[in-house]
């Protein structure tokens, strides 16, 4: 026979793992949030390519230079001359609803966000 503080423990352990899974997926949604919308830019060979939703904080790097940039999402970004959206080859900021054209030094990658 199951005596109160054995059910209680048999209750307790499954209650505490589904809210330490619970608090998981909750810490990591809000890290990886992502911006509503789509971020396009035409390549130097005039090919279009475009990331829907795209992930807030994430480098995005382009397959080469990129003569114009679209961030229709709602989200601010930034553009860089590298491909690696490091800091040192910071381009211009884009605004959420903006597109940029470029004719002297052309973005290599952008990240949204954070």
């Amino acid at each position: 026979m199951d005596t109160p503080r054995r059910v209680s423990r048999r209750t307790a352990r499954p209650v505490a793992a589904f809210g330490a899974a619970l608090a998981l997926v909750a810490g990591l949604s809000a890290e990886a949030q992502a911006a509503n919308g789509t971020l396009s830019y035409r390549d130097s060979n005039g090919i279009d390519h475009a990331k829907d939703n795209p992930t807030d904080g994430v480098c995005y790097s382009f397959t080469s230079e990129a003569g114009s940039v679209a961030d229709f999402t709602d989200t601010d970004g930034r553009l860089f001359a590298g491909s690696l959206c490091e800091e040192s080859t910071f381009l211009i900021n884009i605004h959420a609803g903006s597109s940029l054209v470029f004719g002297g030094t052309k973005p290599r990658s952008a990240r949204l966000g954070g």
